[in-house]
């Protein structure tokens, strides 16, 4: 593989004038010969926004980092509970729920492995202060204050895996007041949303604040096929939705100088598993139609679940005007279940589903130190983590698809076998073991082996197709010779063997070749509905721990640096452990056909072991400059770091783990509030990722499936981001949110998932045309208060840049659209500001996308599977607040 370990000098250069020309205009429009105002307009456009992206409070436009913020307000207007669906209002952020428990950050065009709880994810997500490890990290939006998402390498005031970025969810504290409200959602596909929260001042230094949520909702197609394994089991259709969350905080300010608070959440989650429409032809319809109203999915037991808690406890002191210590310490367990459909059809002898189980915790603490002074602010600290991680991999398959990959197997050990006997008849020794040559002579001019290896298997009825096809099976057996000793075997002698023979036998016949080929997987249709499973089990322990110290100094009126050094230390001690498949013990001898178990030196079943320990400094160095009150530039260099670490499906990497990903990112942006009612943040930055880890389904030669995969590669990023709220009338406030960015990259060699090599190349992809559109329009009617909110959202699709794309892909038209989403919201509250009813819609114009594609069968079982989106949605919402 080819390392990128150099800066692309041209794209930054052409980053630079990008910069320059964005920005001079900016200014110009700013009019910088203004006279500053102090913001305190009420409307979005410019009021203050406080965030803690840089570890204390600061006001989002004199904060010198990329940093975006989803306030309570717009959750409220869009009605949104989920980071997917605020990722939209962020430029350069997405997140992927399409698995709630095996949910995705991408930022700026980088995602993370989701799969093998022996990695980490590029972009960290912190709730309430407290990192998240990736299973725990797609919670519900009930009582929050914000999200702060910072772009760009945080490893400094994040630390671990932060190399891309940082989503921070900020939940509302406890409050010295007694206030409320309660909350119902209803709406299309039978969507049942109901929330609440209650903060009362037991005291006047001790505050509670409960909040909870419910979010139900049917399905967006109906599984007309009731899978007889799951008889008298609840059985969900594709995107049902069933999530409740709660959480209880207690505050008690001891002193003027000293508060504790501590706080218990619960998430239950219990849904239908991921969406997996089928698209091949054994799908309802033939696969044609993805985005039918029906599908039949004979998933056995399909189910997402996640059971979680956290408790966290959190103590901040002032020692004086200038020092403070805020310390934090949290646990968080949780356990999830995501059995999937693999196959999407309920074609039995292509059954596959997956399973990943996890049981793990974390524990978590922090102490932080801050000083303020008058020229000169720093902050430093210490952090400490200590992950327990175990998770099993299942995949499983009926007895009936298991001989289909048996029957291939035999079909290559059978022709396996001609070869060598037909070898010998023509004496290929002989001619110094050139086959071609011994062909041409035995067979005439232009005979070739591999010709004639080929003629004698399919005139002899091979490949078969499944080898419980009894009328294949028999001639397959009659054309090897097998017929005649078979029948005399049972008593039949000089009779055929036929396909009836082979059926009123039932499993005779598959018995007597399994003994005398000596291979115990081939087995008869008496097993037709048994489960054949094979797992991988992983444990891990994994601590993390790091110190940190940042400043900034005021030099002048203008003119303040910033600089910070992190040093990090990572260690992960890893296993494997792969048993015989389950079906042994129904059919003694059979080993596994998907993943080979795993043994000590003398052959005996025992699991691998691994442990690695990986280290790095990080640090920046950011120049701001403030031309007045309104107006501010800002230039950084920053680098990051998340760990190494294994592929929980892949036991080679005991040997050969994952490096570590290691990133570095130059910066230059401005943010500014022109005509005290434009405010306009932008940046431009140039980002070197070494040693990029990507996943993806991957079928080796040695390996009768894909498995998911993780590839090392090279990536450099040149982009720009660019926001605007714009307060154009007193009632009218209008946003821009958009990107343009250009990426390469240089990946390691692999095998895509349907096992075509794919040499080491580069890749290239570019968006240039994402963006988001958003109103907020407050007529006066004179009777309280009106809210208009409308946001539209176009994505550029780029799937046609991906490297080594099937060529069962390129026939999903769907998998290419462009992303054009419209929704809105009404609502009206009364004049005491405690009533308020809203009608709201998404995807007004009912798009449909197919949102992800591929499968693990895809290649194996022809069966490729896409997830899809819903389609137009609309309701209404009611609130009262006390």
């Amino acid at each position: 593989m080819q390392h990128c370990q150099q800066f692309k000098i041209k794209s930054l250069k052409t980053s630079k004038k990008l910069l320059a020309t964005t920005l001079s205009s900016i200014l110009l429009a700013g009019s910088f010969n203004t006279v500053a105002q102090q913001v305190e307009e009420k409307n979005e456009a410019t009021e203050v926004i406080m965030v803690t992206a840089q570890k204390r409070q600061q006001n989002i436009m004199k904060v010198p980092v990329v940093v975006d913020t989803v306030s309570a307000d717009t959750l409220k207007k869009t009605n949104s509970i989920l980071l997917s669906e605020v990722d939209k209002f962020i430029p350069g952020f997405d997140f992927s729920d399409t698995n709630m428990t095996q949910a995705g950050i991408t930022m700026r065009g980088i995602s993370s492995p989701n799969i093998s709880v022996g990695g980490d994810p590029s972009s960290a997500t912190f709730f309430d202060g407290v990192y998240m490890p990736k299973a725990a990290q797609n919670v519900l939006f009930s009582d929050i204050a914000r999200i702060e998402v910072l772009k760009g390498p945080q490893g400094t005031l994040f630390g671990r895996n932060a190399a891309m970025g940082v989503v921070n969810i900020m939940p509302n504290a406890p409050e010295n007041d007694d206030l409320g409200f309660v909350k119902a959602v209803v709406g299309s596909d039978n969507l049942r949303r109901y929330e609440m929260m209650g903060n009362v001042a037991l005291t006047d230094d001790f505050f509670i604040r409960v909040n909870a949520m419910s979010n139900k909702q049917d399905g967006l197609a109906e599984n007309i096929y009731d899978a007889p394994w799951n008889a008298g089991t609840k059985t969900w259709d594709p995107g049902a939705k069933n999530h409740t969350a709660a959480r209880i905080a207690a505050k008690w300010v001891i002193s003027n100088e000293t508060n504790l608070q501590f706080s218990y959440d619960y998430d239950d989650l219990e849904q239908a598993p991921p969406i997996e429409i089928g698209v091949s032809q054994w799908a309802y319809g033939g696969g044609k139609d993805v985005f039918s109203d029906k599908m039949e999915n004979d998933v056995r037991n399909g189910i997402e679940t996640r059971d979680m808690y956290g408790y966290t406890a959190k103590l901040n002191h002032e020692f004086n005007d200038q020092l403070s210590m805020a310390y934090t310490a949290s646990f968080r367990d949780w356990q999830t279940v995501n059995r999937e459909d693999e196959d999407g059809t309920k074609e039995i002898t292509r059954y596959f589903d997956t399973s990943n189980n996890e049981d793990s915790n974390i524990f978590y603490q922090e102490l932080q130190l801050n000083y303020v002074g008058d020229k000169f602010n720093m902050v430093g600290g210490f952090s400490y983590s200590k992950e327990k991680v175990k998770q099993t991999s299942e995949l499983n398959l009926t007895a009936d698809s298991a001989a289909r990959f048996i029957t291939g197997s035999v079909n290559d050990v059978i022709k396996g076998s001609i070869a060598e006997q037909i070898a010998s008849m023509i004496q290929v020794d002989a001619f110094g073991g050139d086959a071609d040559a011994a062909a041409e002579n035995a067979f005439g001019p232009g005979a070739t082996f591999n010709g004639v290896v080929n003629d004698f298997y399919t005139s002899s009825g091979f490949p078969i197709d499944h080898m419980w096809d009894a009328n294949a099976w028999a001639g397959a057996l009659n054309a090897l010779g097998f017929g005649d000793a078979i029948m005399g075997a049972i008593g039949m002698g000089g009779m055929p063997l036929t396909g009836d023979i082979v059926n009123a036998t039932g499993d005779v016949t598959y018995d007597i070749v399994a003994q005398q080929m000596g291979i115990a997987e081939i087995f008869g249709p008496s097993h037709s509905g048994e489960f054949w499973e094979e797992s991988i089990n992983n444990t891990g322990h994994f601590t993390n721990w790091g110190v940190y110290l940042d400043g900034d100094w005021e030099l002048n009126d203008h003119w303040s640096i910033l600089a910070g050094l992190r040093y990090s230390k990572d260690n992960k001690d890893f296993s494997w452990f792969i048993p015989q498949t389950s079906f042994a013990e129904l059919r003694p001898g059979v080993g596994n056909i998907l993943f080979p178990m795993t043994t000590d030196a003398d052959g005996n079943s025992a699991p691998i072991l691994a442990s690695k320990s990986w280290d790095k400094i990080t640090g920046r160095l950011v120049a701001q400059y403030q031309v007045n009150n309104d107006h501010m530039l800002f230039a950084s260099f920053s680098t990051g770091y998340k760990a190494g670490g294994f592929d929980s499906l892949v036991v080679s990497t005991a040997q050969t783990p994952f490096k570590p990903e290691d990133t570095t990112n130059i910066e230059l942006g401005y943010k500014g509030v022109a005509f005290d009612s434009l405010r306009t943040t932008a940046s431009i930055y140039h980002l070197q990722l070494d040693n990029r880890q990507r996943s993806i389904d991957s079928k080796a030669p040695d390996s009768p499936t894909a498995v998911p995969t993780i590839i090392n590669g090279d990536t450099t990023i040149d982009g720009l981001e660019l926001g605007l709220e714009w307060a154009a009338t007193d009632t009218l406030n209008l946003g821009l949110v958009t990107e343009f960015r250009n990426t390469d990259a240089q990946w390691q060699e692999f095998y895509n998932a349907e096992g075509t090599f794919v040499p080491s190349e580069e890749s290239k992809s570019k968006v240039s045309n994402n963006f988001t559109l958003r109103a907020d329009w407050m007529p006066d009617f004179g009777v309280g208060t009106t809210t208009l909110h409308v946001d539209y959202v176009y994505v550029e699709n780029t799937n046609a840049d991906q490297v080594g794309l099937e060529e069962y892909k390129k026939a999903i038209s769907a998998y290419f659209t462009d992303t054009q989403d419209l929704n809105a919201r009404i609502s009206w509250e009364n004049s005491d500001d405690d009533l308020e009813i809203a009608l709201w819609t998404k995807n007004l114009l009912d798009k449909r996308y197919v949102k992800g594609l591929g499968g693990l069968t895809a290649s194996i079982l022809g069966t490729p599977v896409a997830s899809i989106n819903r389609g137009r949605e609309f309701g209404v919402d009611l609130t009262y607040r006390f």
